[in-house]
């Protein structure tokens, strides 16, 4: 992989990834989501035996994004300053440790503790991932190792909702945290053989405090990194919006049995790895802004569509799924567009960008939950009002980047 670990190589004399290392980054990105799809179903398990609601034990879900949006914040300096290497073995740790606390948790309160400890180690895959892709890649392609890297996490949601309801149905619900602490020290093992540091000696910043909330600062005033980085944080939100209430809309709403649930489930993320895969193909035939505006418009229709349905009772399974598809699959266009542009002029600084844009992310996607929960009509709803203002949003902030660069292109 010595090909690949120059950062200070310029963008287009760097060298083309080879599946193999998207594959292992692939794997780091998919264990923070992975803990979320794998124990969906088993929520009223966790519920009966705790003698609490589902509801209350949901809590767990936006307790886990709130370590996620932390956990970001802090793994980014620290991998500007000691490399992208040793993050990942503290954080890969922590998350075994803390899976094994989630297994064993007899009530709410220790079991919410055990997620966001949980959420604190599984974050770093996802800030390490895109640092490196920007330590190696030119934005084009960074652009398609992300499309491709997709390809690898877009498996997670299909099997990971399937395997925890087998693992429920066969062994209990602590099964599954079991099973992500055995996926975390594989994933360990993986890295210390397999993952080589990508940023070098000279382009390591130093690690003071001060310096840390200087770093974030200057990235929310940058636009070029700010406003990519909140058009994927509103379109990644709207589909973390459906992840949140997706029990309650495919078992409660449309009486979708747990065992079929993960079917369902699984659909919609054969959007994101086709939509993903386009995305690599066209990556270089067209701007990747205009390929992240096709992204959110198809995502922005989807949503209203969704709305239709649900304002004039006309919905059904099916033509929900169908809506609910288009968004998810927006996010093979969205996803991997938004992340190449954000990164693309932030240098040595790129594992705090990572940071900063994943902290976004999972902080919108804590919003959007909590406000599908609190409005006041029913749960389908609430969550197409959710999907189209944030799709929206999103729109908007693409339509500024792109009159951004048209004012740019004049000088």
């Amino acid at each position: 992989m010595s090909d690949l670990t120059s950062s200070s190589q310029s963008p287009e004399n760097r060298q083309s990834y080879r599946f193999a290392w998207i594959a292992m980054l692939g794997a780091l990105t998919a264990l923070g989501p992975l803990s979320i799809d794998m124990y969906l179903s088993a929520l009223p398990s966790i519920a009966q035996e705790f003698g609490i609601s589902t509801i209350d034990v949901a809590t767990t879900l936006p307790a886990y994004f709130c370590g996620l949006a932390l956990g970001q914040l802090i793994y980014g300096p620290i991998s500007d300053r000691f490399g992208r290497k040793p993050p990942l073995y503290f954080g890969l740790v922590l998350f075994c440790i803390a899976s094994i606390a989630c297994m064993f948790a007899t009530q709410l309160e220790l079991l919410l503790i055990a997620r966001v400890t949980q959420a604190l180690g599984g974050c770093v895959g996802m800030v390490i991932v895109r640092a490196t892709i920007r330590d190696c890649l030119s934005p084009t392609q960074s652009a398609k190792a992300f499309s491709s890297m997709v390809l690898i996490m877009g498996i997670a949601p299909i099997l990971a909702p399937l395997f925890g309801g087998w693992l429920l149905t066969h062994l209990g619900w602590h099964s599954i945290f079991a099973a992500l602490a055995i996926f975390s020290t594989a994933c360990l093992v993986m890295i210390h053989f397999g993952f080589s540091e990508t940023l070098t000696i000279e382009s390591r910043r130093p690690l003071a405090l001060k310096n840390v909330f200087i770093t974030y600062g200057l990235l929310l005033k940058d636009s070029s990194f700010r406003t990519p980085a909140l058009a994927g944080a509103f379109s990644y939100a709207s589909m973390f919006a459906y992840i949140g209430a997706a029990s309650a809309i495919l078992m409660d709403h449309f009486g979708v049995s747990a065992q079929h649930f993960g079917v369902y489930f699984g659909i919609n993320a054969l959007g994101v790895i086709g939509m993903s895969q386009v995305n690599g193909r066209l990556v270089g035939r067209f701007h990747i802004l205009q390929l992240l505006k096709t992204g959110s418009l198809l995502q922005v229709i989807s949503g209203i569509w969704i709305l239709f349905l649900a304002l004039t009772g006309q919905d059904t399974l099916i033509s929900v799924m169908v809506g609910l598809f288009g968004v998810v699959a927006g996010i093979g266009l969205t996803g991997a567009n938004s992340n190449a542009l954000a990164l693309a002029q932030q240098g040595n600084r790129a594992g705090s960008a990572s940071a900063l844009q994943g902290s976004v992310q999972f902080t919108l996607s804590l919003c959007s939950g909590l406000v599908v929960h609190s409005l006041m009509f029913n749960v389908l709803t609430n969550l197409a009002i959710v999907i189209v203002s944030f799709t929206l949003i999103s729109f908007g902030l693409i339509l500024m980047i792109s009159a951004r660069n048209k004012r740019l292109a004049m000088l």
